[in-house]
């Protein structure tokens, strides 16, 4: 990562056209409008929306692993504090340009924090994750000029935990008190929200880290070894977690004939499916899972990259089967003018959109490990 190579110069290269790309959606997007996607009135939240929740989601719990030794002192895990500080702030920054694209209009989102909605969840949302970000601006400036132990430096620590562990509880209640659409209504949702937090956040610093150790060949730091362990273990936990969170989700939904969730399983698997199981759920859970659960493979680097990996694309297909599947029911007048459900593919904007959000976080990722020292040796 420290010395240029042909290898990081297409990198950088690739990251480039991606962001070009996207900047020509957005200009477009802002010269034309909204209707460059392929939604409708039934369908309004697509994919730049579902990319912003799981960049969020993933941000919020790469914080809340910082926060085992920023908050709750666990010295081991100091070595990556850092890198997990620096990881949740450029995933968020990729988020929030998603959902800045999603809504059309950069100053829309300047709006909805100068108009606050004391009542309404997803303005509650926006600013939790506004101060999120600040505070771990703050926290990780105040990391990298070496204060880790002020008092400032641990209440903005305690601060990020909080607004970290609210965050993803506030996405959930978005969709959970949304009581026109009952495959969202409740609070499972805000639980879900969590739980995957805790999942994508895990399984993109066991990825990442894992991807930099090789790229460094040996230059990190002996320690690592047994943190990637640890962190391997707690990405394991988070997948059961997760997998039982979602058979149990799963009984309810077939268990059930409302009209909305037999639609839903009518909906639900458009990335394919073997029987009643989706194949992101087969995917992205369970063979990861069961990975992880061998001991061989656990310890072997492949493995680990490969079911990190796994669950990432996995995780993302499930949220947005879960967004997509939720709206694609016309109910009220528009049941009238819609067929029974409606079907949706991404436009070529939509994935401009995600491609320059994930390449804006790539970025960060990349230009922070080169010169930001995200990886410290552990303070005893």
């Amino acid at each position: 990562m420290k010395q240029p190579s042909n290898a990081y110069a297409i990198w950088l290269g690739l990251i480039a056209a991606a962001i070009l790309a996207g900047l020509f959606a957005a200009w477009r997007l802002f010269a034309e409008g909204h209707h460059l996607f392929n939604t409708n009135d039934v369908l309004l939240w697509s994919l730049p929306l579902g990319v912003y929740i799981y960049l969020a989601l993933t941000s919020s719990g790469l914080t809340l692993l910082a926060s085992l030794p920023l908050v709750f002192g666990v010295r081991k895990f100091e070595p990556a504090a850092k890198r997990l500080v620096f990881l949740a702030i450029a995933t968020l920054l990729g988020g929030f340009v998603s959902i800045a694209l999603e809504l059309g209009d950069i100053f829309h989102i300047i709006y909805i924090m100068i108009s606050p909605n004391f009542s309404s969840p997803i303005w509650w949302m926006g600013f939790i994750y506004s101060v999120e970000l600040i505070v771990l601006a703050v926290k990780f400036f105040m990391m990298h000029t070496g204060d880790r132990h002020s008092p400032l430096s641990k209440v903005l620590g305690h601060v990020s935990f909080v607004t970290a562990l609210a965050a993803p509880l506030m996405i959930g209640s978005v969709f959970g008190i949304t009581e026109s659409r009952v495959t969202y209504f409740g609070p499972v949702m805000s639980i879900y929200c969590l739980f995957m937090a805790i999942l994508s956040g895990a399984a993109l610093y066991l990825f990442y880290s894992l991807i930099v150790s090789k790229i460094s060949a040996g230059k990190t730091s002996p320690s690592n070894g047994s943190v990637s362990d640890d962190f391997a273990r707690i990405f394991t936990f988070a997948l059961a977690m997760v997998i039982v969170f979602t058979l149990v989700k799963m009984a309810i939904e077939s268990a059930t004939v409302i009209p909305d969730f037999l639609n839903y399983r009518q909906y639900a698997q458009i990335f394919g499916g073997i029987g009643k199981f989706n194949t992101e759920v087969l995917l992205g859970l369970f063979l990861p899972f069961v990975l992880m659960a061998l001991p061989s493979v656990r310890g072997a680097y492949i493995g680990r990259v490969v079911a990190a990996g796994l669950v990432l694309l996995g995780t993302l297909g499930m949220q947005m089967e879960i967004l997509l599947a939720g709206q694609s029911r016309p109910i009220g007048p528009k049941a009238e003018q819609f067929p029974q459900y409606i079907s949706y593919f991404p436009s070529i904007y939509e994935w401009l959109v995600v491609f320059l959000a994930v390449a804006v976080a790539l970025l960060l990722y990349t230009l922070g490990e080169r010169y930001l020292k995200l990886e410290t040796a552990s303070e005893h």
